[in-house]
């Protein structure tokens, strides 16, 4: 009766609307230790269990409406469900089966209900395991995780649910605790998609098992040398964000970024004096532009209004502001700026003056909001977002039915799972009939790139989209926002530099940040 924590989450949230038939096994099978894997199993000690893996009891507020204890039988590496268990089962007719824990499942003939199992791995390219190991051994960008339907050929079942996390070159332990993090995320869907019998079936990529002591020494060198380079990153390199406008190529706009102009065709803006940067360009309704503007002294950002070469400061304060995306809602226009590191997502009035708060806007939960944008589509107001706790990539939807709320998050949020696209990026736009969001990419770099998605259904009850196309600068690095508006693009970019204040500057404001989370 122990679970993995992140198992428990996944169970949590199914209960409010699943009842819990809980068959418990009560022996392992694990495989024999052997001294060529004993560096993995030290690592294992360090990185593979963590916080999220941590054994915990089955959490006595689910209260399943039934439990069966059982002893599997054994077949060389393979376990199964005993007769008695089956029968069982016949008896209770769950919808499906969900496998935690025990080792290689033999699905049984005759099972008239699938067993799903997750497989931290995009079985694609990585089978087997250990979770996420090889991936970051050959340079992977990204961490696949998947809920499968069990077969008897391994990590090769019909997929019902895939999601993506970072992986952090620097840490095996980091990459796997967000990988775990999402887990739980997957499975009310992946049991709704599998009850209506549509699934994915991945080409089999190869097959990985436990890897050697000189695999393992390779593999630890490698973090170490990643480690190094991120600190040299983070104490001398600094990065100078820039605004440009340049015209829009014709055609639709899968077609414009795809012919995006060369930087020899941009019209840059001068950064103003007291800012070392500008940055998360939005069009403003009242003419000019909308940025945000990090303060030389301060280190925090503000917002900014650039017009005809002035620049003016709608919103700073000690807190830091960016991101600052515009709509404009019969006749009157707003401005929902990210707030996250100090507050929960508030909406503002936005005039020739300044900005007033719309007291009366609502999220239900109030939650700290990561780029919050606002779109208005077929009677309904929607809120692209990502919480603060859960990073950059998980993006989350809300709907309401006025501007001002109460928004209730979607029935499909998350709409996306991954560091690729999970992070809005600009305003959704409409081009003609067609919706197209425009996420940023985090695979690698922030900022360094990011991808066009095509909205292809969009309802109160109902959320899809494929993605399209994506933009990389070759010449700079970028973009991370975008916007077009009357045959005008609007976006940022940024070089690097060496600066032996980077670390410093990085280090004020983090100790910043955590004081004010604290407060």
């Amino acid at each position: 009766m122990e679970l993995a924590r992140w198992q428990t989450d996944a169970l949590r949230a199914l209960a409010p609307d699943h009842d819990l038939v809980i068959c418990n096994c009560l022996n392992g099978h694990g495989s024999p230790r052997r001294a060529k894997h004993a560096l993995y199993y030290l690592l294992n000690l360090w990185a593979i269990r963590n916080l999220q893996t941590r054994r915990v009891a089955f959490p006595s507020d689910l209260r399943p409406i039934a439990q069966f204890d059982f002893e599997p039988t054994v077949s060389g590496q393979w376990q199964g469900l005993p007769p008695q268990l089956l029968e069982r089962l016949h008896g209770e007719k769950p919808l499906a089966i969900v496998k935690f824990g025990m080792g290689l499942l033999s699905v049984p003939t005759g099972l008239n209900m699938p067993i799903l199992s997750y497989h931290h791995g995009d079985p694609r390219h990585f089978r087997g395991r250990p979770a996420g190991f090889y991936e970051l051994h050959n340079g992977a960008e990204r961490l696949g995780q998947v809920v499968q339907i069990l077969t008897n050929d391994l990590d090769a079942g019909a997929v019902v649910a895939f999601a993506e996390t970072k992986i952090h070159p620097h840490s095996y332990r980091a990459t796997l605790v967000e990988a775990y993090r999402a887990s739980p995320l997957l499975l009310r869907s992946a049991i709704a998609t599998a009850l209506a019998g549509d699934s994915t079936i991945f080409p089999k990529g190869s097959l990985y098992r436990l890897p050697s002591n000189g695999t393992v020494l390779s593999f630890a060198l490698a973090r170490l040398w990643q480690a190094a380079k991120r600190l040299g990153y983070g104490a001398f390199v600094e990065k100078r964000w820039q605004i440009a406008e340049a015209d829009a190529p014709s055609g639709t706009w899968p077609e414009q970024l795809r012919e995006f102009p060369p930087a020899n065709r941009w019209e840059v803006y001068p950064t103003p004096k007291g800012f070392r940067f500008i940055a998360d360009p939005f069009f403003d309704p009242e003419g000019g532009i909308l940025a945000e503007g990090l303060d030389s002294g301060s280190g925090r950002g503000a917002i900014l209004r650039l017009n005809d070469g002035v620049a003016t400061r709608l919103m700073s304060s000690a807190d830091h502001f960016s991101y600052p995306a515009a709509i404009t809602v019969e006749g009157n226009h707003y401005l929902i700026p990210e707030i996250a590191e100090s507050d929960r997502v508030r909406l503002f009035k936005l005039g020739p003056d300044g900005t007033q708060e719309v007291s009366e806007f609502s999220v239900d939960g109030s939650p700290r909001l990561v780029d919050p944008t606002l779109f208005e589509h077929g009677g309904a107001f929607y809120l692209f977002a990502n919480r603060l706790e859960e990073g950059n990539g998980i993006l989350r939807l809300w709907v309401g039915k006025r501007l001002v709320g109460p928004f209730r998050e979607h029935p499909q949020s998350p709409v996306r799972i991954s560091p690729a696209g999970s992070r809005m990026a600009g305003a959704v736009i409409a081009d003609g009939t067609a919706l197209f969001r425009v996420g940023q990419d985090f695979s690698r770099r922030y900022g360094d790139g990011l991808l066009l998605f095509e909205i292809k259904s969009l309802s109160p009850n109902d959320y899809s989209e494929m993605e399209r196309s994506s933009l990389k600068f070759d010449e700079v690095r970028g973009p991370h926002t975008v916007n077009v508006r009357d045959g005008k693009l609007l976006f940022d970019f940024y070089r690097e530099s060496l600066s032996l204040f980077a670390g410093w500057h990085r280090f004020r404001v983090l100790l910043a940040t955590r004081w004010r989370r604290d407060a």
